[in-house]
């Protein structure tokens, strides 16, 4: 069965029409019915929004025989700001709809101010050297360094030199 095919398949058996599933994707209806006619392949990011969406695992879109799946280098959504480059490896729904993983890029004397987000993190640096901030206790770290923590604690990042990490990111979900 082909992608748009099973993505159809799913979206009936939960009821949903596809003007609801584009609304919630954040995509235009035709494309929807482009993606399940086959008409057009949806990017990885598309891919991973509707499988949020239908909270079915992105890798149940794929024939079971495959057993791989590649996403382009081209396909992995980058976010830059003037501090941090972050690039989305893993979207969410590839594994399951409460994982996703990105690579970090954060430039020297640079931080990432004091926030939360619901889950846990775990961040392995791949380069460079860091100041973790986790409630009113700093950490150094170092290249092959990893923090797990409870991120809906308050934490924050400064980059003692020009870092590069892996984020891996588990969103708890009630």
């Amino acid at each position: 069965m082909e992608v748009g095919n099973r993505i159809r398949h799913i979206r009936k058996k939960k009821g949903m029409s596809m003007k609801e599933l584009a609304r919630q994707v954040g995509v235009s209806y035709l494309t929807i019915q482009r993606i399940e006619t086959g008409e057009v392949s949806p990017s990885v990011a598309v891919l991973s929004e509707i499988a949020y969406c239908l909270k079915y695992p992105i890798a149940g879109f794929f024939d079971k025989e495959i057993g791989i799946q590649l996403i382009k280098k081209a396909d992995q959504p980058e976010i830059e700001s003037s501090t941090l480059t972050l690039k989305l490896l893993v979207p969410k729904g590839l594994i399951n709809d409460k994982i996703s993983v990105s690579r970090g890029k954060l430039d020297k004397n640079k931080r990432i101010d004091l926030h939360k987000n619901e889950g846990l993190e775990i961040s392995y640096i791949l380069k460079g050297k860091c100041r973790h901030t986790y409630e009113n206790r700093i950490y150094e770290m170092e290249a092959g360094d990893i923090v797990c923590f409870d991120a809906e604690r308050p934490h924050a990042v400064e980059a003692l030199e020009q870092m590069e990490f892996i984020n891996f990111y588990l969103r708890q979900v009630p």
